[in-house]
């Protein structure tokens, strides 16, 4: 299995909220107690303990999500797991951002789960949001490939593109881009052979050095998860051309469509 973690049980909408509002008491006993301004580990360890003597039947911390393909695995750890069905991400920050949002889609997606909730205990009052989505496993399979501006420059190109269509047949779609580009790196002989820095130049001269994932000595790759993709292509090119790369292997999610574009 390309995914493992504890048995889980998942619930209905109605029953996550059941569950959240009394999680929700012992969120805001934590935060009445402790303050604003522990680190999120007191918290969470806080929450958990408060949450254990309300006698829900399970509470577990740090608990991991295995993802695999062949011999890459990378690990991540959901904050608290009530019940086996509930996930929740605990922050201490100013405000709630979209990569907030995101890596609980991500730990929603690897589990097979469809409803959990952003915790902040930074703020004045202990702000939440309910992360909730409609894509079940086999949503996630049905994903479009486009190669309409795929350019197949040299073996390395078309080694990269083998590799990522492997990853989706294993994985699916919709999990964090970060994902796929550590298991790239992975397969392509790992940080310290693909990671390298390279000189940016303005009118002729060094003004610095930037680390690029690279296919080979002239050739970088990315990978990501954008909507406003003729900006941000645009902003790749001007990448390209302060730099001594001749291409650059981009690869983009965008819903159900995954679109892979080389830019010169």
């Amino acid at each position: 299995m390309p995914v493992k973690t504890v048995d889980l049980e998942p619930v209905s909408e109605t029953q996550f909220h059941e569950i959240d509002y009394k999680v929700m008491k012992q969120a805001f006993a934590a935060h009445t107690s402790l303050g604003r301004f522990y680190d999120e580990d007191i918290y969470r360890n806080e929450l958990a303990r408060l949450c254990r003597i309300a006698g829900f039947e399970s509470v577990e911390t740090e608990v991991p999500i295995h993802v695999s393909h062949k011999d890459f695995c990378k690990t991540y750890y959901m904050d608290l797991l009530v019940n086996r069905s509930v996930v929740y991400e605990l922050k201490t920050v100013q405000a709630f951002n979209g990569s907030h949002r995101l890596q609980l889609l991500n730990y929603l997606f690897l589990c097979c789960l469809q409803h959990g909730k952003l915790l902040n205990f930074r703020t004045p009052r202990v702000t939440h949001e309910f992360v909730s989505t409609s894509l079940n496993k086999n949503e996630r399979f049905r994903y479009r490939l486009d190669f309409d501006h795929w350019q197949e420059r040299n073996d390395e190109s078309i080694r990269l593109k083998a590799i990522f269509e492997d990853l989706l047949e294993d994985w699916g779609a919709f999990l964090e881009a970060s994902l796929y580009a550590d298991a790239l790196v992975h397969f392509l002989g790992g940080e310290r052979i693909v990671e390298k820095p390279i000189d940016i130049c303005v009118r002729g001269e060094v003004i610095g050095h930037q680390k690029f994932r690279m296919l080979n000595d002239t050739s970088a790759f990315f990978v990501t998860a954008v909507r406003h993709k003729a900006d941000y292509q645009k902003h790749l090119a001007n990448l390209l051309g302060k730099s001594c790369l001749k291409s650059i292997h981009w690869i983009n999610f965008d819903k159900y469509d995954v679109e892979f574009v080389t830019v010169t």
